[in-house]
């Protein structure tokens, strides 16, 4: 009776302490075919990627995508607002299926979710007032703005410390909105403010107290599509989708709306998304 006992406990146990993946319990891809509906969290306070227009639309290149991303599978898109921390939490609790969030691929967030191709590339640097700052070195020891659960704030921790800076927390100053941080810079309570350099210029550019620091940068940006994570079936559907608009032409079509020459906020395109063959 005892190893009868012992038997049932342990398998018990294993049970309640193994981990479930989502190919156990369904891929979400499934479930996305069959209500007919992908949920994507999206940003709103995010220009060019994804930000509420003067006529009160929900625009941005992020926005195109995910569009694009829901016609190549098949479904209409739902739109639920996510910022730099719900983005991760609600693809872990399922309040949503994809996160085109203008979310830059990083080890630390591959530990939390799952991440497509990448789509989109960039690199961060300073917003500063016309006044102020000519160069990173003019910021070290100053207080610069980071939003909050950006990589920036690492990005920044590190370029000073590969060039021989120390590291003071009490200079970084963390915003959980865009707005204020770039309100921020002009008030000169602080002096300056990173980001991806393409939101900055879409800050910069109605503000001639402001600018940009071209062509110093202190880190790279990639950004994918999240998915939630051990699911690579989804992975692979949404991988899928993001080639059929890159062999298209409907990402190059996309990015020249909101990144090219005439667009208000021009950046080179510094890549492409790899498309695989179909063998």
């Amino acid at each position: 009776m005892f190893p009868r006992i012992v038997f049932a406990i342990c398998t018990l146990l294993t049970l309640v302490f193994t981990p479930v993946h989502a190919e156990e319990t369904g891929s979400v891809i499934d479930k996305v075919k069959e209500r007919g509906e992908v949920v994507v969290g999206i940003r709103q306070d995010n220009p060019p990627h994804s930000f509420i227009n003067e006529k009160g639309d929900w625009v941005g290149f992020d926005v195109d995508i995910a569009n694009a991303v829901a016609d190549k599978l098949g479904v209409k898109m739902k739109r639920i607002p996510v910022d730099e921390i719900t983005r991760i939490t609600y693809l872990q609790n399922g309040k949503i299926d994809i996160a085109a969030a203008s979310m830059s691929h990083t080890w630390k967030r591959d530990d939390a979710v799952d991440f497509s191709q990448t789509y989109f590339w960039s690199a961060q640097t300073f917003l500063v007032r016309t006044d102020g700052a000519k160069s990173l070195d003019d910021l070290v020891g100053k207080k610069v703005g980071m939003n909050r659960g950006s990589h920036s704030i690492s990005n920044w921790k590190h370029w000073l410390e590969k060039n021989g800076h120390q590291v003071n927390e009490e200079d970084i100053i963390e915003f959980g909105n865009k707005q204020i941080a770039m309100n921020a810079v002009l008030a000169g309570k602080i002096d300056g403010w990173a980001e991806d350099a393409e939101v900055l210029v879409s800050y910069a550019n109605p503000n001639p107290a402001l600018t940009v620091l071209n062509g110093e940068a202190i880190g790279m940006k990639q950004d994918g599509l999240g998915v939630i994570q051990n699911d690579s079936k989804m992975r692979d559907a949404v991988n899928r989708a993001l080639q059929e608009i890159e062999s298209s032409g409907e990402y190059l079509t996309i990015y020249n709306r909101w990144f090219g020459p005439d667009s208000e906020t021009p950046m080179p395109l510094e890549n492409r998304i790899e498309v695989w063959p179909q063998g």
